[in-house]
């Protein structure tokens, strides 16, 4: 099935009414005033969207039980469209495969914290209780409590936490310590994986705040503090 959907991808790719959808339309600046009250998101989705994105798009909505906004404003450019999903699909099957759900979803939060993104901490957080991740390991998450005070944590947890905290800071700061203790207590996959996961997060996390994604409702925790973490200066 992977196979199948890539090579639908790549043939989409180097068809050519893709590539004339990519460069048909002048760039003319969008005008007008941003206001994050009134308006979803910074740019509008294309009035009218290919044939081979709406199938995915609808896939997407399907997955995720909401409209994804962002997967429709992408369809501007097809090709980073594309590629975004992609992204997704592969990192996280393949961060899957090698790292428990618990730590998947510590890393996903951690990192939409530490951007941060409330439209990530959002969608990263859902059904997070489902994983025993208790108030105080929130908190930790947040930032507000030291990681390492909380037992609940396990060694391994701390030190791919502390990885990826300091991969979505800027500059990206890590030390001698922190790679040893990786080297110690993950395999090669392991890392190639957290690694990944986190670098996909960022993507993510960053994209939704530059065009303006707003929270889509999965979640309305007053532990998680959402709105506390908007990045918009008025």
């Amino acid at each position: 099935m992977r196979k199948f959907i890539r090579s639908i991808c790549t043939t989409l790719s180097n068809f050519s009414v893709f590539q004339r959808c990519s460069r048909s339309k002048k760039n003319i600046p969008v005008g007008g005033i941003y206001n994050e009250n009134t308006m979803e998101s910074l740019v509008s989705a294309p009035s009218k969207i290919p044939w081979y994105l709406r199938i995915f798009i609808k896939i997407a909505d399907k997955k995720a039980k909401k409209k994804m906004i962002m997967g429709r404003i992408l369809t501007w450019s097809p090709k980073i469209s594309i590629s975004s999903a992609l992204l997704e699909v592969y990192v996280e099957k393949g961060s899957a495969l090698c790292l428990e759900t618990r730590m998947l979803t510590l890393l996903r939060i951690i990192i939409s914290y530490t951007i941060p993104s409330p439209f990530a901490l959002d969608i990263n957080s859902y059904k997070y209780k489902k994983y025993n991740i208790s108030d105080e390991e929130v908190e930790g998450l947040r930032g507000i409590r030291d990681i390492e005070s909380i037992m609940s944590f396990t060694e391994k947890e701390k030190v791919a936490l502390k990885y990826a905290y300091a991969l979505s800071k800027t500059p990206i700061v890590l030390t001698q310590k922190q790679l040893n203790d990786l080297r110690r207590l993950f395999s090669e996959k392991e890392i190639v994986a957290i690694a990944a996961l986190s670098a996909k997060v960022n993507y993510w996390a960053r994209l939704f705040e530059a065009l303006r994604i707003k929270p889509a409702g999965y979640i309305d925790d007053p532990i998680l503090h959402l709105k506390e973490y908007c990045t918009l200066i008025k």
